[in-house]
């Protein structure tokens, strides 16, 4: 929408903002750096990963693993770097190349 010089604006005056009831914490960089995990379940013997997580650190995407997922015997994850490429999923009914 395009205002004409009709119209009259009035600026609006904002005189006191509510003060902050909270205090301020400080911390470094590298704590609040949000990091790729992936994220794999223990089944039996065998470790199965279950997808990549993006989170603060290992155990809170284990945390947000579980309430995806549900409980195993047994989880790990393990950093992945933010340029690697994505796991590969498998798409249902596609064809596989064979040359």
């Amino acid at each position: 929408m395009q205002s004409t010089n009709d119209e009259i604006q009035t600026p609006i005056l904002i005189e006191k903002f509510p003060e902050h009831m909270g205090g301020v914490m400080s911390c470094g960089d590298d704590e609040l750096r949000l990091r790729r995990w992936l994220v794999s379940f223990a089944s039996g013997p065998g470790w199965y990963p279950v997808g990549e997580f993006v989170a603060l650190d290992g155990q809170a995407a284990i945390d947000r693993a579980v309430e995806v997922f549900g409980t195993a015997s047994d989880y790990r994850a393990e950093e992945i770097p933010w340029d690697a490429a994505p796991l590969p999923r498998p798409i249902p009914g596609a064809k596989k190349y064979q040359p």
